[in-house]
């Protein structure tokens, strides 16, 4: 996966698709989505040239399994996800989509999970929540990514925050903030 310096819209309501579409971002995140409307979501992502993700644990009416991931890749037609789930991040792998492996980073013992995690388990990219942590730890998470790409997200609210963000070399930024989609 590649990314520098890239802000990835995370569309949390289906009237903001379009603008997200219009954005210099080459990956769209449907962060709010259910299983009636994400084929014509990533449909119309795919039409507007992007790569449609959604967020595993928030696609309504969806179950993460071998089949439902299945379903996303071939029937929903999505080129990766965002997740959580170690397990369906695999599972995702496996059938050839592109995995972000999410974390939170709330104490020294969420580093060291994460860290025995990445050393067990191979993904695309990684994002750090919240946005805020992933700047003062960046150092520490080079270690645990082996050259994977870092995504920040939560919690970027400015202009200010997005140049602060990538100065610390992190390479990607999802937010749900319009006015930074550009």
């Amino acid at each position: 996966m590649r990314l520098k310096n890239t802000i990835i819209p995370s569309v949390r309501e289906i009237r903001h698709l379009s603008l997200a579409c219009k954005s210099k971002a080459p990956i769209i995140l449907l962060s709010n989505t259910d299983i009636g409307n994400l084929a014509s979501q990533a449909d119309y992502v795919h039409k507007c040239g992007k790569q449609a993700f959604a967020h595993l644990e928030l696609i309504g009416g969806f179950a993460p399994d071998s089949t439902g991931l299945k379903l996303l890749k071939n029937m929903y037609h999505l080129d990766g996800v965002f997740t959580t789930n170690v397990q369906a991040g695999n599972i995702a792998k496996n059938l050839g989509m592109a995995v972000v492996y999410r974390f939170f980073l709330i104490d020294s013992r969420s580093l060291k999970r994460t860290s025995e995690i990445l050393r067990k388990n191979t993904f695309d990219a990684i994002e750090t929540l919240p946005a805020y942590c992933a700047v003062q730890e960046f150092a520490n998470l080079q270690q645990l990514g082996k050259g994977i790409p870092f995504i920040a997200g939560g919690f970027v609210r400015d202009k200010k925050m997005v140049k602060e963000i990538f100065a610390s070399g992190i390479c990607g930024i999802t937010t749900s903030k319009i006015e930074l989609w550009n």
